[in-house]
């Protein structure tokens, strides 16, 4: 089957996802996959035939010179096996994506939140069951905790009064009380994972979201490198439909207001394909016991990349 032709069926049948309800605070905007330029000319595509694409998504918003900041997604790993272990399913098949993406601004620029998804999908006309088992990160971290003072006065003032006749003094008496109030705020950057599932209950998709300490207003980490373990009900090829949006803050976000980016191709998986691993030094993933991975060890993010012993990792 036509690899192009896939392309179109599946993007058709996409078109008709609902959109994310839109926040109702005023100060509040959202630009998906932006791009200063025509609509369409910008996204990550597949060459022709292409099979697991490495470089998922990569695009940036402002002039060419003066990038306001820059968005990618690598794979790190892209291995397929067998689940493994002892019990009865452990001649199922699976798979093991490792993604890094990479969240840079600049000239005083910042991005304030983002959302990723990636959808798993049988190549049309095909029934291979897909299942996201395990992802890293899964549920909520906090990081990079930060505390802030606040203080407020309440109270209530109450005065009463009489209209003076002509030639006399003017009386009033008020009654004030007013509290003075202290308090401590906890803030952090937050990172989440979780796997949505679908009206019966599967689970399809990898979602993964980021948001800057509010009250540092310094951003969303600069690196996340998430993992994701699949149960595949046969050997056949299946798709990746990824999604990536970013919040940047209000001044990049009017100065960007009609910029446009359609949707990245979709990712063609075929598990006969040899291993891709760009994973560090001294991790060894068993194709053939892909359940028993240590996911833990292969995610991670960064608030900035560490110079001479200086610098937040997470």
């Amino acid at each position: 089957m036509n690899l192009a032709s896939l392309d179109d069926e599946l993007w058709l049948s996409d078109l008709t996802e609902d959109e994310e309800g839109g926040s109702t605070d005023p100060r509040s905007f959202s630009l998906e996959l932006t791009y200063q330029g025509p609509a369409g000319d910008f996204r990550t595509r597949n060459k022709p035939g292409q099979l697991q694409r490495a470089v998922v998504s990569n695009f940036e918003m402002g002039r060419r010179s003066k990038s306001a900041y820059q968005v990618s997604c690598e794979a790190k790993a892209m291995i397929h096996g067998r689940w493994g272990g002892a019990g009865q399913d452990s001649c199922d098949w699976a798979s093991l994506l490792v993604y890094e993406f990479q969240f840079h601004s600049y000239r005083g620029r910042r991005l304030k939140e983002a959302d990723i998804r990636f959808r798993f999908e049988p190549v049309p006309g095909q029934s291979n069951e897909l299942s996201v088992t395990g992802i890293r990160p899964d549920r909520v971290f906090k990081v990079a905790r930060t505390e802030q003072s606040e203080h407020s006065m309440t109270g209530l003032e109450l005065k009463l009064g009489s209209q003076p006749l002509a030639g006399a003094v003017n009386t009033s008496f008020g009654v004030s009380k007013w509290d003075e109030v202290e308090k401590v705020t906890v803030h952090h950057t937050v990172v989440t994972g979780d796997r949505p599932a679908d009206i019966y209950g599967s689970q399809h998709e990898a979602h993964f979201s980021l948001s800057e300490n509010r009250s540092q207003k310094d951003g969303i980490p600069t690196r996340l490198t998430a993992c994701i373990l699949l149960r595949r009900g046969t050997e056949d090829d299946f798709a990746c439909v990824p999604y990536i949006r970013v919040t940047p803050d209000f001044k990049t976000w009017v100065g960007q207001l009609f910029s446009s980016r359609d949707r990245d191709d979709p990712i063609w998986f075929r598990p006969s394909e040899p291993a891709f691993d760009q994973l560090k030094k001294g991790i060894v993933v068993d194709a053939g016991n892909l359940g028993a991975t240590n996911l833990d060890q292969l995610w991670g993010c960064a608030m900035y990349t560490e110079c001479n012993n200086l610098g937040k990792s997470m």
